[in-house]
């Protein structure tokens, strides 16, 4: 079974916004019982993600939400032959807005593994990310043999 962590639920900021209330949850859990709420209520934050875990033996893909991180959250999907595998490159953006009207804008350019539903589909769901291109692309390949799928044209998953 491989399991991949692709994206947090709240982006880098709400991230980062949950563990700031889960060290104050920390600093006031004993005063009041709010700090306990805020303590669940930011670890929720700091550590949910979507994933996905692929079944190679029973040849299964899962696309989950994970809650806490650990809970997760998704209904199993067989793969069958029609299905197609290819490689794009995504630059996610994320944008934080201040007190002070400044704005924040954060891009995280990544090399994603997707999985197509068929020739005609235009459209993949993410199954991995990677940094670089190489690593995407052994993972692809890795995949490709494991699941026994072809690889999608480059030109039409990058266009």
């Amino acid at each position: 079974m491989l399991t991949y962590v692709t994206d947090k639920s709240f982006g880098p900021s709400g991230s980062f916004a949950g563990y700031f209330l889960m060290g104050v949850g920390l600093f006031t859990i004993f005063l009041s019982i709010s700090g306990a709420v805020l303590l669940l209520m930011g670890s929720f934050m700091a550590f949910s993600a979507s994933g996905c875990s692929v079944d190679v033996d029973h040849f299964r893909i899962r696309f989950t939400n994970n809650l806490w991180g650990f809970i997760k959250v998704g209904k199993w999907q067989y793969v069958h032959r029609k299905m197609q595998l290819g490689l794009s490159h995504a630059r996610v953006a994320y944008q934080v807005h201040s007190l002070s009207n400044r704005t924040i804008s954060v891009t995280d350019p990544d090399w994603r593994v997707n999985i197509y539903d068929g020739e005609k589909s235009r459209k993949g769901k993410t199954i991995c990310k990677f940094k670089s291109r190489d690593d995407a692309e052994e993972a692809l390949a890795r995949l490709s043999e494991l699941l026994d799928l072809t690889i999608r044209n480059e030109k039409l998953a990058l266009g």
